[in-house]
Parts: C-alpha cells; structure tokens; sequence
C-alpha cells in the first residue's frame, strides 16, 4: 500500500515542486525571456480555470464508471466513495514516481469500503486496459493525422515518434494480454529463468512473480470477457465515458492554444498529439511524472504553434491547473475524508463502550 503520512505527501510534492521547477527554468534558459514575458501577460483567468473544470468533471465521470462497473458484480458503494477513490487515483498518481501509485491505493480503498482485493484489482486493471485499448484506437485512427504532424515539426519530432512507437509496442502487450494470456504466460515464465527474470525478481521480492502475473492475467480475461458477453451494454457506456474522459484531458489543453494563441490551430492534430504523448511523457521517475510532461509537451507542441515562449507559459499554466491545483485539491479531500473517519470511528468507539 502507498504511504500516507505527512512525510510521503510533503517529500514528493517538494520533490515535484523542484523537478517542475528546475525543467520549467531550463526551458525558459534555451528561448526568448521577453517573450516569455510577454506571453505571461496574455494569460487570463479562463487559462487556468477552464483546465481545472475539466479535471474536475474527470472525477465525475470516473466516479459513474466506477459505480457502472462494480455494480455488474453485485458490489455497490456509495457516489461519495466513488467520488473518493476518483480523487485518490490522481492525488497518488500525483505524487509517485512514473505515476504509478494511483491504481495501488485505489485497490486498497476499494478492499476497505468491502470490495474483495482480487475483484477490485481486476475491475482497476481492466479499466486500465479499456483506457490504454481506447487511446491507442485513437492513436491507430489518428496515424495519418500523426505523420502529417510529423512531416511538419521543425523540433520535438523524435520524441514524438518515440510517443508513436511506445504506444503501439504498450497496445500490443496488452492485446495479448487479454487474448492470448496463456501464451503471455508461458513467455514470462520462460523469461523468469533468464537474468532479467532474476532482476524482476529481486526488485517485486517474489520469487513465483511469472506465475502470479499468469494466473492474474486469466482471471482479468475472465472478469472482461463476462462483463462484454453478459454486460455489453454496461461496457459500451463504460468504454464511451472512457472517452469522454480522454477528450476532457486532450481538451483542457488544446483550449489553452486555442484560446491564447489561434483560433485558427487545428483542433484534431492537436488532439492526436496530446493522446500519443499522453502514453508516454509520464515514463519518468519523478512524482507524477513532473519534468517529463513539461519537457515533452514544450518540445511537440511548440514545433506545432511556431510560438515556443507562448507555449512553454500555457504548457506551464495547464500543469498549474490539472497538477499542482489539483493536488491541493486531492489532499483536502484526501485528509476531510480520513478525518471524518476518524471522528466516526471514535463516536463508535464512545458508543459502543
């Protein structure tokens, strides 16, 4: 489980902070400071708010997708708990390195609200799946859009196609994941004699890991195939609203451009972009990905505009808005929600003596 004291949350936001810092400030070195300037004056109240909206609804939605998707097998919670487990996903992801301790907690919070830990894995994971299998829809849709984007980079190309290869490698893990698990099964156990197979072992400390991951990936080809056979309609949504989502992200930053520098930028390209890196700017051990993102936004999308110092001031803006706003946002909720526990665990104690 993911640490919640006071020293995890104040290390890794420091850590953000100065790794956000640090790349924004190295950024700012390599372009023009009065036009830097200049773009900071330009921005306004929408800039900020609009982005936040929109991370805001994500919670909504995903916490409707949650309910949807748990009820199909019989376990309910409430909207207020959704809601919670919604925030906790992005407060931890915020604040682990590669983005990676959202999906751990919001495990741990599903097993405390009565949710049995391999159900409530295997609802988060092929929740994961349908989004990475979403995006990468997107991604295969959108391969004209991405090499006509390409074509006319003047910078930032190569790490946009490295977006572009990462995407397609990581779809077709996941693919075979869920149609062939056993012949993915059967290669992991024969790489868990090799000397990576040692290494995975020393870093998870599990010695059966190849067979762990095996056995968990029939079960999720399981658990998916009776949601789509049984439950098509309930996936149909699900996977609709999953969209929603990946728009709202895409969105929130595509405004900003649109917003600030033309109504004229083509809205689609954009949005293909932003989907391609979205897959892989969070490949960076820092918490929440923080350096990652706005180096390689910065670097795509500047080619994009022709406007690097308008767009590194909006990059920054939208991680101001979607990240460091919204992980104060996640940690009020995230102490309101433990307190109250607390306090109703005490009254139940009081009242039980």
């Amino acid at each position: 489980m993911v640490s919640t004291d006071n020293k995890f949350f104040v290390r890794s936001i420091l850590i953000a902070l100065i790794v956000g810092l640090v790349v924004n400030v190295g950024i700012a070195f390599f372009l023009d400071f009065g036009e830097i300037l200049r773009s900071f004056s330009k921005v306004d109240v929408l800039t900020i708010l609009v982005p936040f909206a929109c991370y805001f609804f994500i919670y909504l939605v995903d916490s409707i997708r949650l309910k949807l998707v748990l009820t199909q097998f019989g376990n309910r919670i409430s909207f207020g708990d959704a809601f919670f487990n919604s925030v906790s996903v992005v407060l931890f992801s915020n604040l682990t390195p590669f983005a990676s301790g959202g999906q751990p907690y919001q495990v741990y919070h599903l097993t405390t609200v009565g949710i049995d830990s391999k159900k409530a894995t295997n609802v988060v994971l092929s929740r994961h799946v349908e989004f990475m299998m979403t995006s990468v829809v997107i991604f295969l849709l959108g391969v004209p859009v991405a090499l006509s984007i390409a074509g006319n980079l003047r910078v930032g190309r190569e790490f946009f196609f490295l977006g572009f290869f990462v995407s397609l490698v990581f779809s077709l893990v996941l693919l075979l994941t869920l149609v062939r698990p056993d012949f993915l099964g059967r290669l992991l156990l024969k790489i868990d004699r090799t000397l990576l197979g040692r290494l995975i072992q020393r870093v998870t400390k599990r010695t059966n890991w190849a067979e762990v991951f095996h056995r968990w990936s029939m079960e999720l080809r399981r658990d998916v195939a009776f949601l789509w056979s049984e439950k098509l309609y309930i996936m149909v949504l699900d996977l609709l609203l999953g969209f929603v989502n990946i728009v709202l992200q895409a969105l929130s930053l595509v405004f900003m451009f649109y917003h600030s520098i033309s109504p004229d930028i083509q809205v689609l390209h954009f949005m293909v972009a932003f989907v391609i890196l979205n897959l892989v700017v969070y490949y960076v051990p820092t918490p929440g990905g923080s350096g990652g993102v706005e180096g390689g936004y910065v670097l795509v999308f500047s080619g994009m505009t022709g406007a690097p110092g308008m767009t590194a001031v909006l990059v920054l803006m939208w991680r101001l808005a979607t990240y460091y706003l919204h992980m104060g946002f996640g940690l009020i909720v995230f102490f309101l929600k433990t307190y109250g526990d607390k306090q109703r665990l005490a009254r139940s104690t009081v009242i039980g003596k």
